[in-house]
């Protein structure tokens, strides 16, 4: 069900966001082929960084639930190695999947 493009935005982007962005998307980036959408999607992923910089991911914005869980698989306890967002806070994030 993924494509083979994806990329991760903040909504409300800082300038000191692009790292966390560019680690979301190389962490959603498929490594295998898994699949394709029928159409390109966007999905709304709200996260918090736990205070071991681990992501935990706390909603999806999609009924798709193979997409969903592919979200979760992939960003859920992952460690961010960039410093540029503030712990224990929520983020959101729109994921584009294209095929």
């Amino acid at each position: 069900m993924m494509g083979s493009v994806v990329e991760a935005k903040a909504l409300k982007p800082k300038k000191r966001q692009l790292s966390t962005t560019t680690e979301l998307t190389n962490f959603l980036t498929p490594d295998r082929a898994v699949g394709e959408l029928e159409s390109p999607t966007l999905v709304k992923v709200r996260i918090r960084v736990n205070s071991n910089r681990e992501i935990i991911v706390l909603h999806t914005d999609t009924d798709n639930s193979e997409l969903s869980n592919y979200i979760i698989e992939k960003l859920n306890y992952k460690k961010l190695l960039t410093d540029d967002i503030q712990l224990d806070k929520d983020y959101v994030f729109e994921v584009n999947f294209q095929s």
